[in-house]
């Protein structure tokens, strides 16, 4: 019988550290969902009054760990959406299929395949040597960000290439 407890306790245990530690499959947020004041809404750039990564560094060549910072003026609709280029769409297909992503925004857990990646080509990028690529990015949109400073971190791991995990920290303006 004390056995049994025990099971029992470890198992609750476990679900209750599941759950508070937001690795459980409802501690992520989706479209619609709020985080402090600001929205999470589904989107592409053309959906957005300005590109996250117009204004912060998106270039990344190397798996690794990387902390970024900048300033973003007081928009209403910010596109965040990352993702990763190639020069065909052959090669993008391989690639999205050997990542996994995650997203935080201010801490919070963002259910990336709920807000689904669209595609277009950036013309003479100059992170592939001036060619065209295709970049696939997430769809996410942040809506009425209150001024101060927010985070937006994604992590890629790679099957082939490694783990790259990036933090951009921002400061929203107070206009």
């Amino acid at each position: 019988m004390a056995a049994r407890r025990v099971c029992l306790l470890l198992v609750i245990a476990a679900a209750a550290l599941e759950t508070g530690c937001g690795s459980g499959s409802g501690s992520s947020v989706g479209p619609g969902a709020k985080i402090g004041t600001m929205k999470l809404a589904k989107g592409t750039a053309d959906d957005a009054d300005l590109k996250f990564f117009d204004r912060c560094d998106p270039v990344i060549a190397n798996p690794g760990d990387y902390t970024r910072s900048c300033r973003i003026p007081r928009v209403s609709r910010l596109f965040v959406g990352y993702g990763d280029f190639e020069p065909t769409r052959k090669a993008i297909n391989l690639d999205s299929k050997q990542s996994k992503w995650d997203l935080w925004v201010d801490g919070h857990r963002v259910d990336l395949p709920a807000f689904g990646t669209s595609d277009r080509t950036l013309s003479a990028f100059p992170a592939a040597g001036g060619k065209d690529v295709i970049l696939r990015e997430w769809r996410v949109i942040l809506v009425d960000i209150a001024p101060g400073e927010h985070t937006v971190r994604y992590r890629n791991r790679h099957a082939s290439r490694g783990t790259t995990d990036a933090t951009w920290t921002f400061t929203v303006a107070k206009n």
